[in-house]
């Protein structure tokens, strides 16, 4: 194909454009809100014209306020149109288009969620379940989603096979897995609707992608998560050393035990969500990792079932 970057770069302005839309989702979905009606609004009540809802750009013209009551607006929202961008550009351009197209409404659907777990610690299920019905849909419309060649019916049979054992062993996979994880904590350890979203997750990427999203989700969010609650323990622990400092010398001469011991900061352990990591996951597995990892996979099957 001539000029392949320049259509890589026509995703790119898409994927923002869309991005701009899913920021509309990730705000109204969880409050039950249409994301149709009505149009983008400041959180004053104005409407917003198009020229200062310009993905990624209008952030930096309006430097982070709204143009009509200058109030400040999140650089989230730029870097949701940015990463969509990206991730359209590089599904075009990593991508036969069979599985392009639909790893494009895999990737924002997935942004979607990720951020409303984020927000919410919570997936919605109407969200979630629409991802696997996409992804079941998507296959049958195009098989070579899930490389699926030969003819009608065959490779569409085949297409299909494969995203509804996706399906299946995607959320069989993390019912188990958080069952395990609830014991050994003693207490929940992931909800449902990270149950399902693996399940979506499998519908677009198959049994293998949704065995990856697990495994390299959690390599992921460890190797994110880990440095950051050290930094952060690092820094409440001197936090709490200067609060005792200052109890001490308030102390009365009597000797006040509380005062004098240093209050504890946050514990490391904090409260994360799944979802955003298994969505890590999936991209990586989708965008990258596809073929190795399905070859890897396969042939450990055949040793194990031979």
């Amino acid at each position: 194909m001539q000029w392949p970057w320049f259509f890589t770069g026509c995703f790119a302005v898409l994927g923002a454009v869309i991005g701009s839309f899913l920021n509309v989702c990730i705000y109204r979905v969880p409050l039950g809100r249409s994301v149709l009606r009505p149009g983008s609004q400041c959180a004053c009540g104005t409407p917003i014209p198009w020229y200062h809802n310009i993905p990624v750009l209008a952030w930096f013209f309006l430097r982070g306020r709204a143009a009509c009551c200058g109030r400040r607006f999140s650089v989230r929202y730029p870097l949701v149109e940015a990463v969509t961008g990206v991730l359209f550009a590089l599904c075009w351009a990593l991508l036969p288009w069979q599985q392009a197209l639909p790893g494009m409404v895999f990737a924002a659907w997935l942004l979607v969620l990720a951020f409303i777990d984020l927000d919410t610690m919570l997936l919605p299920d109407a969200a979630n379940i629409g991802l696997a019905l996409a992804g079941v849909v998507l296959s049958v419309a195009l098989p070579g989603l899930h490389d699926a060649g030969g003819a009608w019916p065959s490779g569409t049979l085949s297409a299909l096979g494969g995203s509804l054992t996706g399906v299946v062993v995607g959320t069989g996979l993390l019912y188990w897995f958080r069952l395990l994880a609830s014991v050994m904590a003693g207490r929940e350890a992931m909800g449902e609707g990270d149950v399902i979203l693996l399940g979506g997750i499998g519908a677009f990427c198959g049994w293998q992608g949704a065995v990856f999203a697990v495994f390299g989700g959690s390599v992921i969010g460890a190797a994110v998560l880990t440095p950051l609650a050290l930094v952060r323990r690092l820094c409440r622990h001197s936090e709490a050393e200067e609060e005792g400092r200052r109890a001490v010398s308030h102390a009365s001469l009597e000797g006040d035990e509380e005062a004098r011991a240093p209050r504890s900061g946050a514990e490391l352990g904090a409260e994360v969500p799944f979802g955003p990591w298994l969505a890590a996951g999936a991209l990586a597995w989708f965008l990258f990792f596809r073929t190795p990892v399905a070859w890897h996979l396969e042939r450990a099957c055949a040793v194990l079932f031979r």
